[in-house]
Parts: structure tokens; C-alpha cells; sequence
């Protein structure tokens, strides 16, 4: 049950960056960062996963980005 709020939490935290950050041929580091975290819970049995250790480093960048403006993208 905890494996899956971190799955949605990850891909919570991935959505905002991707709003929050220009488009670019190359990612950010946060943008790995975040990628490796999905496809380690992807990866990883539930009891080995230090559930308190993804949630800060969620948090921490939920915080970084939530302050920013978000992109505006022509269509």
C-alpha cells in the first residue's frame, strides 16, 4: 500500500516539473533524479524501500518547484 501512494507521489512530483520547467532535448537533473525514484519503486519489493527517505526527497522537490511559475506553452 505505501509502494503505490510513493508511485503517485513520484508521478505527482514529475508532472509539476514538467510544468514548471521549458522543454529541452536534454533533462535536468531533477528530472533524472525523479525517473530514477519511479523506476526504482517500480523495481523494488516494498521492504526494501525506505519509504520515509522517497517522501522527503518528493517533498524536497515538490517545495523547489511549486514556488514557480508554470511554463506557458504555445499550441
Amino acid at each position: 500500500m505505501q509502494k503505490d501512494a510513493l508511485i503517485e507521489r513520484v508521478a505527482s512530483v514529475q508532472a509539476l516539473i514538467s510544468r514548471k520547467t521549458p522543454y529541452s532535448e536534454v533533462r535536468s537533473e531533477d528530472q533524472k533524479r525523479i525517473a530514477e525514484l519511479r523506476g526504482f519503486l517500480y523495481d523494488t519489493k516494498p521492504e526494501n524501500i525506505d519509504f520515509g527517505r522517497v517522501v522527503e526527497e518528493c517533498n524536497t522537490l515538490h517545495q523547489k518547484y511549486s514556488i514557480m511559475p508554470n511554463i506557458e506553452w504555445d499550441v
